[in-house]
């Protein structure tokens, strides 16, 4: 999936919700999760959802 191409809001909501999935199914939600947004989290400019994404990621 490209993440790239979503608006901000959009990539929260996915974030948060391979978060609330990951509980039922771990790890492998987590680690998809983790895998693409960890460049969103923390190696793009600071944006406004930002910190919520390193929240559940």
């Amino acid at each position: 999936m490209d993440t790239n191409r979503l608006p901000n809001d959009q990539k929260l909501a996915l974030c948060k919700w391979y978060f609330k999935v990951g509980c039922a199914f771990l790890p492998f939600v987590w680690a998809v999760n983790a895998c693409w947004f960890f460049k969103h989290a923390y190696l793009k400019p600071e944006f406004e959802e930002q910190p919520q994404i390193k929240r559940c990621k």
